[in-house]
């Protein structure tokens, strides 16, 4: 098995985390990349009165490509900083699973709706009002996979196909609609010589990396296998909140049993950090074997994955008014 990466846990998707700290008057989407996305996040009611209840409403969606795992969310900046807090109990306390759309079937990706039940803070005096912004947290793991067809030619075949004005096979890009893009990028075709005596050939790649979702990476070691058990929600509560985690992916190549050779300086963990969380350009140096006694042309696949977390973020405005209350 050719894989540049060998963790325990390889296929899991790794944790990316969207943090974009924005506003977002009356709940709109966020999130501008292919993944899971926040559609909508707002209150029932904008202003409501010192110890009134209302709802935080959240509708995720996911329109990437692979299925999104053990997504959880949770509610932060429900207090102001001056003694006022908003009391909140969720209803999507356990982690869940959400399917991502079919073109060709006519679905859309799967969809759901969490609310939070919350009190207004009852200690507000009349006369004032208190301006909250509550700020509602999506975590889920995901994956981006991009596999691009090279084509390996003799120089003979080469020759004699310019001679009768002809090209290549066209080489192929197919990559999955994620939050992080993937790209391979590598010219072809890749020319060898016959008359050489060597079984292998080799050329360097760059692999890009490109960040859309507008938020950070996120990698934690030992993630445990997608589950609904409450009790794997640790990766987020102790993994992904510490910005130390940030910024990170993991970055799988080849597959099993693949012949081609990676030659990357990645270390043997696999772990990559994004510059300032956007982009990264990895260069590898590919061995590949061939044959000149057999074929002068062939044509072979390159395949690189990320696996990560992402984390959406979407803020709401409420104002609470302050009234009098009654102590009875």
């Amino acid at each position: 098995m050719n894989k540049l990466l060998a963790p325990v846990y390889a296929f899991f998707l790794i944790l990316t985390v969207l943090f974009s700290g924005c506003t977002f008057p009356g709940g709109s989407q966020t999130g501008s990349g292919q993944g899971v996305i926040i559609e909508n996040f707002e209150p029932d009611f904008s202003r409501v009165y010192a110890g009134e209840n209302f709802k935080l409403q959240m509708k995720m969606r996911n329109v990437g490509s692979v299925n999104s795992d053990m997504v959880y969310t949770k509610l932060y900046n429900v207090n102001s900083g001056n003694d006022y807090e908003i009391s909140c109990k969720e209803t999507c306390a356990n982690i869940f699973s959400l399917l991502p759309p079919d073109p060709d079937r006519g679905t859309v990706g799967e969809s759901r709706t969490c609310i939070w039940n919350c009190d207004a803070p009852k200690n507000i005096p009349k006369g004032l009002s208190v301006a909250f912004n509550p700020s509602a947290r999506l975590y889920y793991l995901y994956s981006t996979t991009t596999i691009k067809s090279i084509n390996i030619i003799s120089q003979d075949e080469l020759r004699s196909l310019q001679n009768q004005g002809k090209s290549p096979p066209s080489e192929t890009v197919s990559t999955t609609n994620s939050p992080v893009k993937l790209d391979i990028v590598v010219n072809g075709p890749i020319r060898y010589w016959e008359n050489e005596k060597t079984k292998t050939i080799t050329f360097p790649i760059n692999i890009n990396i490109q960040n859309n979702g507008g938020g950070s990476t996120c990698a934690i070691e030992n993630l445990p296998i997608p589950t609904s058990d409450p009790s794997a929600l640790s990766p987020w509560t102790t993994g992904c909140e510490f910005t130390k985690n940030w910024n990170k992916a993991i970055i799988e190549l080849g597959e099993e049993n693949d012949e081609v050779k990676y030659g990357c300086n990645l270390g043997s963990s696999g772990t990559i950090e994004l510059w300032k969380g956007q982009t990264l350009e990895i260069t590898c140096q590919i061995e590949m074997p061939i044959n000149p006694n057999s074929v002068a042309f062939i044509q072979k696949n390159i395949k690189a994955r990320l696996i990560y977390a992402y984390i959406v973020d979407a803020t709401t405005p409420v104002e609470v008014i302050g009234r009098d209350i009654p102590t009875s």
